[in-house]
């Protein structure tokens, strides 16, 4: 017999199969909303206040509402142990939307929709990390204020990848309009170059939580992350490229374009930086 899942709707814990959100909802009418994904084990969800505070940035700067006095922690264990995942890996998702309003622009008159969703999670294999993803850069660049955001208008990334898919590779390679290397169409990007760790500066890249905690630690280690305009032909000549999120962690880019990388032995330094500061 199938276990029932759970998620939280707005103000409550629900079966999966119960909950229910209106076509009038905007989140669903115009991708008018925002998520977080976020990394959980043991019951614990890593890097929960940096998605938190991405999370209501972006919900203030478009004026939706967000939650505030709400026991995020509380909330998140009652779905992690409703579905048996406080044990083990899991992803859980965090999604806001507007919700049903009427009119066009912005409507701060809006009752938003709050889910919080978690499933269990399989890390990429040990050996994953060791072989390195490829990855394949996208023909169609982008510029937009919206790339700042975790978006629900997510069709531009879900292409992205597919193309890079059907090239063979895991992960697709954003550029910006002017050709520099903006992100990755799910994760964030970290180089190694002359000895010093970068990552691109780009106007309409998402600000990645893992960039936000490398920052932070590596000078814990004497060294630093800095972010610096890059170009395609940088990513070629670096000495060790990595793509990053909350779910994977670091995980080093193989080839790029059919080009082979070099897989850098600071890899796993890396991963043990991020995971020491999951610690704090």
């Amino acid at each position: 017999m199938k276990k029932t899942e759970f998620v939280w709707l707005n103000d409550a814990l629900v079966p999966l199969d119960q909950a229910v959100v209106s076509v009038n909802d905007r989140g669903f009418l115009y991708g008018d909303g925002f998520f977080e994904t976020l990394r959980a084990e043991e019951g614990h969800t890593r890097f929960l206040k940096e998605h938190l505070s991405r999370l209501r940035a972006s919900a203030q700067a478009f004026r939706i509402p967000f939650p505030e006095n709400f026991s995020w922690e509380e909330r998140l264990g009652r779905v992690l142990a409703a579905n048996g995942l406080n044990r083990g890996l899991a992803r859980v998702k965090i999604l806001v939307s507007r919700g049903p309003a009427a009119g066009l622009g912005l409507p701060g008159e809006a009752r938003p929709t709050l889910v919080i969703w978690a499933q269990p999670y399989t890390p990429p294999g040990l050996e994953e990390y060791a072989r390195g993803w490829p990855l394949a850069t996208f023909p169609e660049r982008r510029t937009t204020f919206l790339g700042r955001h975790k978006s629900l208008n997510y069709l531009f990334y879900l292409a992205a990848r597919q193309y890079a898919l059907d090239q063979g590779a895991k992960e697709a390679l954003i550029l910006e309009a002017d050709g520099l290397v903006s992100e990755g169409a799910a994760t964030s990007l970290v180089y190694a170059m002359d000895g010093g760790f970068f990552t691109p500066q780009a106007p309409s890249a998402l600000p990645g939580v893992t960039i936000g905690v490398l920052r932070r630690g590596l000078p814990r280690r004497g060294l630093a992350l800095k972010y610096l305009p890059t170009t395609p032909s940088q990513l070629s000549q670096a000495e060790g490229l990595w793509l990053t999120n909350s779910l994977m962690g670091v995980m080093p880019v193989s080839s790029l374009d059919g080009r082979s990388l070099p897989i850098s032995p600071t890899t796993g330094m890396l991963q043990e930086c991020l995971d020491l500061e999951a610690q704090t």
